[in-house]
């Protein structure tokens, strides 16, 4: 996977790679991103979404 890394030292995948990648993610992440639009819709405060926020990250990541 083409990818250069972030401050962190972690994997940051290009656009390309996320577009190609997308109906893997879509299927394999559904949860987690539930999860994440329902954290968002319920509440107003992005604070509160962090945490499922990088759940969905580890799981785009770790595919």
């Amino acid at each position: 996977m083409a990818s250069s890394s972030g401050v962190a030292g972690d994997p940051v995948p290009t656009s390309s790679v996320l577009m190609a990648a997308a109906k893997h993610i879509g299927t394999r992440c559904r949860g987690e991103n539930v999860a994440f639009l329902k954290c968002k819709k319920d509440d107003p405060n992005p604070e509160k979404c962090l945490d499922k926020g990088r759940q969905v990250t580890q799981c785009v990541l770790h595919l």
